[in-house]
């Protein structure tokens, strides 16, 4: 039997497990029932993906979406993978033909959706019992429990699985779910003494930042001018928005496709796969239809109405930077959403459940309410600690000034108490600013602190009122109207014995600059992928479906040279090193010749090189050019060199330039006099900034290795 880190390396191309996926792949080849909770993004595929490969038999994984799991098989095909799905898009001829493949156990994992496996009329149920099947894993679990933010009533037909599959483990994974979720999904799946697995729901590169909801439009075309070249998504409350606001984008110049449930099915689909393959930049959905894609250079994505819960914003922010790397999540803000959203959610019939809905809304307000550290409000929703700064988003990265609020603090208290706590936030700014509108009661009107806050505004009474809140002097009711109370810390204020100190003012501070990572070259970049592009169009599949961004920015970083030194760059298996390696080299090592660069490679992954018999210094303390150097003064040739070192020989050259530069080499001991001669005319004629022109001046008998050399040599005689 393999072993799994064995797996991972040679079938997706990484070096180490993260998170807790190595002890999760250990539980289900224990056969173990096993409940894994993981950001998006995090590696849930791979708990599954890799015992499959393990098994003898099928691996059936449950997943509500056609596109994600088109995506996935798309993935693993192109890893050498045998999978396949069963869904509504195959023709009856491609679904006999998949029937056969099962039958003769040639397909190791096996796409459904949960009405095509558990349906009443579907049988499928009956086939796969005449399969050797290993596992069931169900994707988006949460979708099983009533108290989840995403209830999909076929869900709840799983719980079949087991009793006709009685020995076979079943493992639920979801990136979002609270406790109440997590104890319903596994009663309902009845799970047995399932192993259950958290790992951290910080996504750290994500940056979350909450706008006020005023002049939205021209604030998101702000936000958009500053990730022009970026994909993203805009998510947006009706199908009507989708279109209205992808029409004004491109009218905006920008690269945009509405995407809603209530779009023709060819229309959909064709919006959502230019979207995949980069023709278009920016996808306007809308918030209840579930994208269901794993494109992983995602690099926004923007609310410009209000989520009904924490649990749906943090899935749909975590679409972004799949790939681990820096990326934005905006939030347009205004309690007009929360009041629009409240009349959504009631459940006739069901109070219980709309109570739960109801303070899941009143969460999501308070997200956007905050006036404290962001990710911690969301780590610790889902029952994770956290440091009260992050450095990472809009509150940690802002100034305060504070001021002595007790006087605003006291107007409220009082009016709230007047009041007798029996009216919500909108209620009482009203009251303090003394509206004349006719839902403030007559008898409210006499009272002594009516209007008394006239002259602050409605949007910062509401920050204020929040800030009280959470400095306890405040606090708010659940259920579908909050009210506000009063708390034992509201008495000393409204007394004067204690004074109060609340926000003044914002000033944004300058982003926070990446420390310690070595840049990647933006040029290599964009060539890589173009390469990347062309291949993807070549094979009928999305892009980061070939390589992640992430992958080719390690290779713009790293530049490495060999097929060998490919297997340490994250997303290079076997089956990919060997289809698409020397394309890559082949792009990469042209790259460093043009612009006069050389392999990084040992800043990745630093080696020791043996000392040869005739060297008595320490190389491993040595730089890399000085290394070459004294392989070159024991007798090695540039060859020999480039074999010992596993680099490129113009990589070598290149060292060796540099001492011929500061005088310890003789250009002659590498370049003919006729091909010094004929580059120093050519370098004469065009300079030395660029080699592509000189190149061309003096033919293929002459490389770029050459070029550099005799460049070095002209500047070492100050001949230029």
């Amino acid at each position: 039997m393999k072993a799994p880190l064995e797996i991972l390396k040679n079938k997706f191309g990484y070096s180490s497990f993260r998170n807790a996926q190595e002890n999760i792949i250990t539980s289900i080849l224990n056969k173990q029932d096993t409940l894994v909770l993981m950001p998006t993004g995090g590696g849930k595929s791979l708990c599954y993906q890799i015992p499959a490969l393990i098994f003898d038999g099928l691996t059936v994984v449950v997943s509500p979406l056609i596109a994600l799991m088109k995506d996935q098989v798309d993935a693993l095909k192109l890893n050498g993978i045998p999978a396949a799905y069963f869904n509504s898009t195959l023709s009856a001829s491609e679904q006999n033909k998949l029937i056969k493949q099962l039958q003769k156990n040639e397909i190791k994992l096996l796409y459904l959706a949960p009405e095509r496996l558990v349906g009443a009329e579907s049988g499928f149920l009956n086939f796969l019992k005449s399969l050797n099947v290993d596992l069931f894993a169900i994707d988006e679990a949460h979708c099983i429990s009533h108290w989840g933010h995403d209830f999909r009533p076929e869900y709840s037909m799983l719980s079949r699985l087991r009793e006709v599959f009685k020995g076979v483990p079943v493992m639920a994974l979801t990136a979002t779910a609270d406790k109440l979720t997590r104890k319903d999904i596994a009663e309902k799946l009845h799970l047995q003494s399932p192993k259950i697995f958290i790992s951290s729901f910080d996504r750290k590169n994500i940056s979350y930042k909450v706008a006020p909801k005023r002049n939205s439009f021209g604030k998101l075309l702000d936000f958009l001018g500053e990730h022009r070249e970026d994909a993203g998504i805009i998510y947006v409350l009706s199908r009507a928005s989708t279109e209205d606001l992808a029409e004004r984008l491109n009218d905006e110049g920008f690269s945009a496709k509405p995407y809603h449930a209530g779009l023709n099915r060819e229309v959909r689909e064709q919006h959502q796969d230019m979207f995949l393959r980069d023709e278009v930049k920016i996808i306007v959905a809308t918030i209840a239809f579930g994208m269901g894609i794993d494109k992983s250079n995602v690099r926004f994505v923007v609310h410009m109405d209000l989520p009904k819960n924490i649990e749906s914003y943090y899935q749909e922010t975590g679409r972004a930077g799949r790939d681990g790397l820096k990326s934005s999540a905006l939030l347009f803000y205004s309690y007009a959403d929360v009041v629009k959203l409240k009349s959504f959610i009631e459940i006739e019939g069901n109070a219980i459940q709309t109570q739960v809905l109801e303070k899941k809304l009143n969460e999501m307000a308070e997200f956007g309410d905050l006036r404290t550290c962001r990710r911690k409000y969301i780590l610790n929703y889902f029952d994770e600690e956290a440091d009260s700064y992050c450095g990472n988003c809009d509150i940690c990265l802002t100034d305060v000034e504070k001021f002595d609020g007790t006087l605003i603090a006291q107007k409220a208290l009082s009016a709230i108490a007047r009041l007798e706590e029996r009216f919500g936030v909108s209620y009482v700014i009203d009251f303090l600013r003394g509206s004349q509108s006719a839902k403030i009661w007559d008898q409210h009107k006499q009272l002594k602190t009516y209007g008394v806050g006239a002259e602050i505004s409605k949007e910062d009474w509401r920050r204020y009122i929040n800030d009280l809140m959470h400095l306890g002097y405040l606090q708010k009711e659940d259920g579908k109207y909050p009210l506000l109370k009063l708390t034992e810390k509201s008495w000393p204020v409204l007394h004067g014995k204690e004074n109060v100190m609340l926000i003044a003012t914002i000033s944004d501070k300058e982003a926070v600059e990446e420390a310690n990572v070595t840049a990647y070259d933006n040029g290599l970049f964009t060539v890589l992928k173009t390469l990347r592009n062309q291949l993807a169009q070549k094979e009928g599949v999305p892009a980061y479906i070939i390589f992640s961004d992430s992958t080719l920015q390690e290779l713009a970083t790293y530049l490495p040279e060999h097929t060998s030194q490919l297997r340490q760059i994250s997303g290079f298996g076997e089956v990919k090193t060997e289809k698409y390696g020397k394309l890559f080299l082949k792009k990469i090592t042209g790259y460093m010749e043009e612009n006069n660069l050389t392999s990084r490679m040992t800043l990745k992954n630093p080696k020791k090189f043996r000392n040869s018999r005739k060297t008595k210094s320490k190389r491993s303390k040595e730089d890399t050019k000085a290394i070459s150097f004294n392989l070159y003064q024991e007798g090695n040739s540039i060859e020999e060199i480039a074999r010992l070192r596993e680099l490129n020989a113009s990589t070598i050259m290149g060292h060796l330039s540099h001492f011929i530069l500061e005088g310890n080499l003789e250009i002659h001991e590498f370049v003919s006099k006729e091909k010094v001669h004929l580059i120093s005319k050519a370098v004469a004629l065009h300079g030395d900034a660029a080699l592509n022109p000189i190149k061309n001046e003096v033919g293929d008998a002459v490389t770029y290795g050459d070029i550099r050399m005799v460049i070095n040599h002209l500047k070492r005689k100050h001949s230029i």
